[in-house]
């Protein structure tokens, strides 16, 4: 039998874990995997309660995991250094939303609309968070890890698939809602497609959501894929998520995957060439064919035409309106200066018409200085331990950079109705990421060469 020292020597940065130990956790890690399969279809499935917090099968997977987890706690193993430093922080933040809302509610007009949404943005909180310190307990081996990677694979393929689908027509958007009461948000998902086509896919509402999901989906794959050598299969879902996220038609998502697909081929210069000789040979052949006429249009108009705007971002007219929430939420912290250091509330935001639609400058809308301040300790911490521990080409490290680039135009990791689940699939995918190395005992007596196929980080 081999010692803990021993399975480190063989696979450095791993620690020992029983083949038993790992049995018993076997419906644990199948709950994580319908966790990961539910990332195909976001969409709510129950109309329960109000409309912000309709249930879907994340919500379903998540419970999956909770109640597994009671069943074999004991054979579950702790929270690796970064993740325990992560979760305290996590912890600061929850009790710190907690009690901005409550201060809030305390002196919030009747005829306020943000009580609602403080409420709505807790409860997500505590799923949330939930879900990263249980998921991080869960222990993954390289098999395991192999299993997950396949399902990240055909998920995105999926989502990919959805998008273009309703973008072309092919599925109505009326059809995967049609078990929906039209109310709230949802009534706009129907009404798009009563007056156009639009590439929402099996998502949601919003189609920054959309962008973020094929992107984190994206990256989690690379991320999970980095100790083999897929560089052909990884260039090809780069080039098809880049051309699902144009026909979802958002702009800083576009923006984000191009900056994503020139890191990665920085050090693929073969295949860059590829896809410029493709990019520039296919037009020409459309030519040839006939199939100039084809245009590239949606419900909100030309496609080209408004993702060419992600490079005229310093234009008021491409801001859909931002540049004026922004200054009524900068008017609102100005009317009192000690908002500016503890906000006007956790939930606050929609009293001044709207999100802030700029993330940054939601936090300090709501809970002030102070939580961007906790905010940016945070990522901090989360860059750290990312770059540290991510290997190649570090796929999460910059994925999660160009998600806070991207949070300069859209509220991407806070806990609002538009962005459905991603607030909560980041944190999963980030306990995956920060996760301690296993190694079974079995493993390391039958597979000698086991270091050689699993390259670890240094």
């Amino acid at each position: 039998m081999k010692s803990k020292t021993d399975a480190k020597s063989v696979i450095p940065n791993s620690v020992y874990i029983s083949s038993s130990q790992l049995q018993r956790t076997k419906w644990l890690f199948f709950a994580l995997c319908c966790y990961l399969l539910s990332q195909s279809f976001t969409v709510p499935i129950l109309p329960i309660g109000p409309w912000a917090i309709w249930p879907g099968f994340s919500d379903f997977a998540f419970l999956l995991i909770l109640f597994t987890f009671i069943g074999c706690r004991r054979s579950t193993t702790p929270l690796s250094i970064p993740n325990q430093k992560i979760f305290s922080i996590f912890i600061i933040i929850f009790l710190g939303c907690v009690q901005s809302y409550l201060f809030y509610l305390a002196s919030a007009d009747r005829n306020a609309k943000g009580p609602p949404f403080g409420a709505f943005q807790i409860y997500r909180l505590v799923e949330y968070f939930s879900l990263f310190w249980l998921i991080g307990r869960i222990p993954l081996t390289p098999a395991r890890l192999q299993v997950m990677r396949q399902i990240v694979d055909g998920v995105l393929i999926f989502v990919c698939l959805g998008v273009f689908l309703t973008y072309a027509g092919v599925i109505p958007l009326s059809s995967i809602t049609a078990h929906l009461p039209k109310v709230g948000a949802w009534q706009y998902y129907e009404g798009v497609g009563k007056l156009g086509t639009k590439g929402l896919g099996f998502v949601g509402y919003n189609h920054a959501y959309v962008a973020a999901q094929v992107m984190i989906l994206l990256i989690l794959r690379l991320h999970l894929g980095n100790n083999q050598k897929k560089d052909l299969s990884n260039t090809i879902l780069l080039v098809l998520s880049t051309l699902i996220i144009f026909v979802s038609e958002s702009r800083s998502g576009f923006g984000a995957m191009l900056f994503l697909l020139m890191l990665y081929l920085v050090s693929k210069p073969i295949y860059a060439l590829c896809i410029i000789n493709v990019a520039w040979i296919l037009p020409v052949l459309a030519s040839k064919l006939g199939l100039q006429s084809v245009e590239m249009n949606s419900v909100e108009g030309s496609i080209i035409e408004r993702q060419l705007t992600v490079f005229q971002a310093n234009k008021s007219e491409n801001l859909s309106g931002r540049d004026e929430r922004w200054a009524a939420h900068l008017s609102s912290l100005d009317e009192n200066q000690v908002n500016w250091f503890v906000g006007n509330g956790f939930g606050s935001a929609i009293d001044r018409g709207d999100n802030a639609h700029m993330l940054y400058l939601q936090i300090t809308s709501e809970t002030g200085l102070i939580g961007l301040c906790i905010f940016i300790i945070l990522f901090t911490k989360v860059l750290f331990y990312l770059h540290k521990l991510e290997i190649k080409e570090k796929p999460f490290f910059w994925g999660t950079i160009t998600f806070l680039i991207t949070s300069f135009s859209q509220e991407t990791f806070y806990p609002q109705p538009a962005f459905g689940q991603f607030l909560g699939f980041y944190m999963s995918s980030l306990a995956i990421l920060l996760r301690t190395r296993y190694v079974v005992e079995d493993c390391l007596a039958n597979s000698p060469g086991l270091n050689e196929k699993y390259e670890q980080p240094k």
